[in-house]
This record gives structure tokens, C-alpha cells and sequence, in this order.
């Protein structure tokens, strides 16, 4: 048996600020909840929304560098 990790990334263009990201990550939440009820091969699923703080263009996630702490 192996475990692995999906990451998904999202950017969202806000101009409503923090009023519409605390929407965004509800929705978000429901969204990733609706799509792992009920499959017994997911142990954890978490959702976080966080101010992006790079400018421009779009990661390449195969070359990210996930932390954790």
C-alpha cells in the first residue's frame, strides 16, 4: 500500500477582498467535501485560502515545494 497527496491549485481574482475570499473558501470546502463523501480511500482532505503574494503568471505545480510545519 502506498499513500500519495492531490493538491489542486485555484487562484481567484477578489475585488471584494477578504468578504469574498471567506465565500470562495465555503464554497471551496463544500465543493472538496461533495467530491470525497462516501470514497473510502481518502483519509484527510483539508481546504485553506490564503492572499497570494506573488504578482504574476501561474505555478508550475510539478515544481512546487511543499512545507510542512
Amino acid at each position: 500500500m502506498i499513500k500519495v497527496r492531490g493538491i489542486a491549485i485555484i487562484d481567484y481574482d477578489l475585488p471584494n477582498g477578504y468578504m469574498d475570499a471567506g465565500q470562495e473558501q465555503m464554497n471551496l470546502q463544500k465543493a472538496v467535501d461533495d467530491l470525497v463523501k462516501g470514497n473510502p480511500r481518502v483519509i484527510f482532505h483539508a481546504v485553506d485560502v490564503r492572499e497570494r503574494r506573488d504578482r504574476g503568471g501561474t505555478p508550475d505545480i510539478k515544481k512546487m515545494k511543499l512545507r510542512i510545519s
